[in-house]
């Protein structure tokens, strides 16, 4: 049997090894579903469910997008905090037992999702605001951004450090990023949110982008392929070179 006989039938056989492995792995990563429309590209929330005033926004708006040409905009409306709670599945009064004051009303967003344990959820985030400085002025009122994954925590409040904004609001802290490890394997509810705290006087928002579970299987596919590719080329070198 000739050497090129010999490179050509070995080639076919990686191929076809390859092929086995990727159609396996693609049956065994594909049911765990990415984050749909993280970037808000379709320029529209499919993918999503929301509740309260939320919209999508471009550069116009004044601050974003962090990536594309789409971002999604949360402000604190007339859903009240019980409604909020409900609709991520909360208990009630969880808003409040964050600590900063009785959550009158706001506005979120939230997918369902499946990843794997050591998989990545990241967002980037930006918090703006109306309200006056909270820790220098006592008729001003803590809202606050947060989001539910798991647990319910913080993302930023208006005790933080802010800089003039270009939008409707007078402040924003600027984006931020937002990650959390999965712990075990399974299906999870992301969900975003933003609230009034106490008065509904000062508006509040919260611009959200790039939302992604890390690494995802058309990720880990791509660098298979890169692997086995490599691995056929310097296969054919090595024979070549002993011809």
């Amino acid at each position: 049997m000739s050497t090129s006989t010999l490179i050509k039938l070995s080639a076919f056989a990686a191929s076809f090894v390859s092929l086995v492995g990727f159609s396996t792995l693609f049956g065994v990563e594909s049911s765990y579903a990415s984050i749909v429309n993280g970037g808000f590209e379709t320029g529209n929330f499919d993918g999503w469910q929301t509740l309260g005033d939320t919209s999508i926004e471009t550069s116009a708006f004044g601050s974003g997008p962090k990536e594309g040409d789409f971002q999604a905009l949360l402000r604190t409306s007339s859903i009240n905090d019980f409604q909020l709670e409900s609709f991520l599945g909360l208990p009630s009064g969880s808003l409040d037992a964050l600590g900063n004051g009785d959550a009158t009303e706001g506005s979120a967003i939230k997918q369902t999702f499946t990843a794997k344990a050591g998989q990545v959820v990241k967002f980037h985030w930006n918090f703006l605001t109306d309200e006056l400085d909270f820790d220098d002025d006592p008729f001003s009122f803590n809202d606050f951004a947060f989001v539910s994954l798991t647990s319910l925590n913080e993302l930023g409040d208006t005790s933080l450090s802010f800089m003039n904004s270009l939008t409707e609001f007078s402040d924003e802290t600027g984006f931020e990023e937002f990650s959390y490890v999965i712990p075990t394997t399974g299906t999870y509810s992301l969900g975003i949110g933003v609230t009034d705290v106490d008065n509904r006087i000062f508006e509040s928002g919260l611009l959200v982008d790039k939302v992604a579970v890390t690494p995802e299987p058309a990720s880990v596919l791509g660098l298979l392929a890169v692997s086995v590719l490599g691995a056929g080329s310097a296969f054919k070198r090595k024979q070549q070179r002993k011809a």
